[in-house]
C-alpha cells in the first residue's frame, strides 16, 4: 500500500508540472520594424563609408555625398524620406565627422546624432 501512495503522488506531481508548463506562454517574438532596421543599416553604411574613405585615402566628402545621393534615391522609391547632414573637422591627426541622420516613413521617424572620431596615422 505504501508503494501505491508514492506512485499516485508522483503521478499527481507530473500532472501538475505538465499543466504548469502548458500554461506558461513563451515570450512573444519581437520583430523589428522596417523603419528601425533600415535606419540602423543607413547609420552603419555611413560609418563604413567614412572608414573606407580613410583606409583608401579618398575624399570623405565626395564619398559621403555619393552614398547619400544613392541611398536617398533608394529610400524615396520605398516611400521613406532621408535626411543626412554632416560636417568634417580635422584637428591634428584626427578626423571627426559630425552627422545628423533622420529617416521618416509615414508618421514615424527616427533621428540620431553621430560623432565618428578616427585617428589617422601616416
Amino acid at each position: 500500500m505504501k508503494g501505491q501512495v508514492f506512485i499516485i503522488a508522483l503521478l499527481l506531481v507530473l500532472i501538475i508540472l505538465v499543466l504548469l508548463k502548458s500554461e506558461t506562454k513563451s515570450p512573444p517574438i519581437r520583430h523589428e520594424s522596417p523603419l528601425s532596421k533600415n535606419f540602423l543599416n543607413l547609420k552603419n553604411e555611413l560609418i563604413e563609408t567614412v572608414d573606407i574613405s580613410l583606409l583608401n585615402g579618398e575624399d570623405i566628402s565626395t564619398n559621403l555625398d555619393t552614398f547619400i545621393s544613392f541611398s536617398k534615391k533608394i529610400f524615396e522609391n520605398r516611400g521613406y524620406k532621408e535626411s543626412v547632414n554632416y560636417t568634417i573637422s580635422n584637428p591634428g591627426n584626427a578626423i571627426i565627422v559630425y552627422m545628423n541622420v533622420s529617416l521618416e516613413l509615414d508618421d514615424s521617424y527616427l533621428k540620431d546624432y553621430l560623432i565618428i572620431n578616427r585617428r589617422v596615422y601616416s
